[in-house]
């Protein structure tokens, strides 16, 4: 639900930001691409970061620790940050787009943004797999995992206000 909200308001925004080569409002929608690809970066570091503590804790016999993740989820946080930022700054000033611009610019980036969230899916799905092996592990783990979700919903915060803003 948390991704098509993401998306929704992703989409609502470039809807916002088409143009010619040099426009700002290009430059914005390239920012917003490269930030999508960011966080499905920092999501796919949080399910590493996941998969070495689950491997540690069944290898060395040692507590489960997820701090790794917890620090990777700090990342996606600012990402998160820094594309409602690029929202104030490139494009709340850039103006509306009439219906023409709006499908000019939906036939020229729609490949870049699905493939961003296609990346984007993929990442969130790797996660929540390899956060239910942690939770099969025991009650300790599932307590553990729990908290952990906790920090990647905080982290997936500025994501969602943004999507919210444009529904």
């Amino acid at each position: 639900m948390r991704q098509l909200l993401f998306v929704a308001g992703v989409l609502a925004f470039c809807g916002l930001v088409p143009g010619c080569a040099g426009d700002p409002r290009e430059d914005a929608i390239q920012n917003i691409v490269a930030r999508m690809n960011d966080a499905a970066t920092e999501i796919s570091g949080i399910k590493d970061e996941v998969k070495k503590a689950v491997d540690k804790h069944q290898k060395n016999k040692e507590p489960l620790d997820f701090e790794g993740a917890i620090e990777a989820a700090k990342k996606l946080q600012k990402t998160g940050e820094e594309m409602q930022k690029l929202k104030v700054t490139r494009v709340d000033q850039a103006g509306a787009s009439t219906d023409e611009e709006k499908k000019e610019f939906a036939e020229r980036h729609r490949g870049r943004i699905n493939n961003a969230y296609s990346d984007l899916l993929k990442a969130k799905k790797d996660l929540n797999d390899e956060l239910q092996k942690a939770e099969a592990i025991d009650a300790d783990a599932r307590k553990k995992v729990e908290e952990l979700r906790t920090k990647i919903r905080e982290a997936e915060g500025p994501f969602e206000t943004l999507a919210r803003q444009q529904g």
